[in-house]
């Protein structure tokens, strides 16, 4: 069945960065099974920098979510910052953040669509739901198929909040020139039915994705001439 051919080719370049369009080393990488988080950069970083970036991820997210206007969110940002700065959880974010933000085009979930900021979005999201630990580990563990739903749910909803899951599908089938009209192929899904075939990827691998694919997508739409 043409679906089949279709999602088989959709799957395979959503977990395989030689799928992507950007040029370079990752036309060459092979296919990933797992979202590893390597160890900590031994170049000289900005650290402080790199704290102001995560402060203005941490103030955005808390305006969006919580509706407070800048100065009420930055002070609750610095409340977040200063309590993790406690325990030592301030270098394990940094570490971690560095390690994300090098590696988030790899993400099984359409990363090689993401902005900076919306990745930025997503591990901070990540972190604040999860919390430093659970995110490294789940990012660690993270591979297609084989995951319990709580942890894919805990990978996928970060992004789903971020970005829009319905509008990258959109945008990788017409990169990938699928043979149906991609409009006619979501008319009718939310991002929630997107979100749920990356979590089948998780728990059920590339099989899984491809059957919540199946049962989502209309199988009536015409091939292009």
């Amino acid at each position: 069945m043409r679906l089949r051919t279709l999602a088989l080719v959709v799957t395979a370049c959503l977990v395989a960065p030689a799928c992507s369009d950007d040029d370079g080393s990752e036309s060459a990488a092979t296919t990933p099974t797992t979202v590893t988080v390597p160890a900590a950069p031994t170049t000289t970083v900005d650290t402080e920098a790199m704290m102001d970036d995560v402060r203005e991820s941490l103030v955005r997210l808390v305006m969006e979510r919580d509706g407070l206007d800048r100065a009420a969110a930055e002070a609750r940002a610095d409340e977040l910052m200063a309590k993790g700065a406690d325990n030592g959880a301030v270098e394990k974010q940094m570490t971690l953040y560095s390690s994300w933000m090098s590696n988030y085009r790899m993400h099984p979930v359409l990363g090689r669509h993401w902005s900076e900021e919306e990745a930025e979005c997503v591990v901070v999201t990540m972190m604040q739901v999860e919390g430093m630990g659970r995110t490294a580990a789940l990012m660690s563990a993270a591979q297609t198929g084989g995951m319990e739903v709580d942890d894919a749910l805990a990978l996928v909803q970060p992004v789903g909040f971020c970005v829009d899951l319905r509008a990258m599908m959109h945008a990788d089938m017409t990169a990938l020139g699928v043979p149906q009209d991609p409009d006619c192929l979501l008319a009718g899904l939310t991002e929630e039915d997107v979100a749920s075939w990356f979590v089948a990827l998780f728990t059920h691998g590339r099989e899984g994705f491809n059957a919540a694919m199946g049962e989502d997508l209309d199988l009536t739409c015409p091939t292009g001439s």
